[in-house]
């Protein structure tokens, strides 16, 4: 009963939220791509964006 409750409209995903550094550091590993991120809100596309121009620009997370 609370299992189905959970989980129903969710299709096997979450939402969750982290720090810009530690959205960087699973970029830089590999183990988070764009493709994977979807269903954005407006403060979620600005930090991803952010997190991605630093990371080519090779500017630490944390400075800004």
């Amino acid at each position: 009963m609370g299992f189905r409750q959970v989980n129903d409209g969710c299709n096997g995903r979450a939402q969750v939220e982290i720090s810009a550094d530690l959205l960087a550091q699973l970029i830089t590993s590999g183990a988070l791509t764009g493709n994977d991120c979807r269903c954005l809100d407006n403060n979620a596309r600005k930090t991803l964006w952010q997190c991605l121009l630093n990371l080519s620009a090779n500017i630490p997370t944390r400075e800004l």
